[in-house]
């Protein structure tokens, strides 16, 4: 199991599921990929991994290729079709009265620093037209002091060739 945050490793397994959109020469527009998900073997759904469209594509061509894989998924009577998280992208403003207020206000600005690298917040107003069912995504952890050390677990989920003194460049590029 690999942590995923739509790479190109990913589109050459064969077990996922590529949706493209395609113009009168066969020219690739847009492509997605969806990982699917399974219980006692079968396939019951799909999770959209890989998006991106050419960026003198059409308006609309991303949206086409996931309606069209909706409708695809509703055919072969797939349970779910996922449009993945968006992590770091809520907007509410925290509880000052709330014991996870400190917490909320730090994940509050790493998702305001990182936003020009990855889009959270745009990513999450994309998904948004679909009119999903929202799920929250929980993490536990023992203790708040463990955060520092998760979150650099997880950025080197996101970006495991960035190294430790590249981090100060990175962020001041995304300014």
């Amino acid at each position: 199991m690999g942590f995923t945050l739509g790479g190109l490793e990913e589109l050459t397994d064969r077990e996922v599921a590529l949706m493209l959109a395609l113009d009168e020469q066969d020219r690739v527009l847009a492509v997605t990929s969806w990982l699917p998900s399974y219980r006692d073997g079968a396939v019951v759904g799909w999770t959209l991994d890989f998006m991106r469209r050419r960026p003198d594509s059409m308006n609309g061509v991303m949206e086409f290729v996931i309606a069209s894989t909706a409708l695809r998924a509703q055919e072969d009577d797939l349970e779910f079709l996922s449009l993945s998280a968006a992590p770091l992208a809520s907007s509410g403003a925290p509880d000052p009265e709330s014991r996870a207020a400190a917490t909320d206000r730090v994940l509050g600005f790493l998702g305001r620093t990182l936003e020009p690298a990855y889009g959270f917040r745009s990513l999450l107003a994309f998904k948004k037209k679909f009119q999903p069912e929202y799920e929250q995504l929980i993490m536990a952890y023992a203790d708040p002091l463990d955060l520092p050390r998760i979150g650099a677990a997880l950025g080197r989920a996101y970006l495991p060739d960035v190294r430790a003194g590249q981090i100060p460049r990175l962020l001041r590029t995304m300014r």
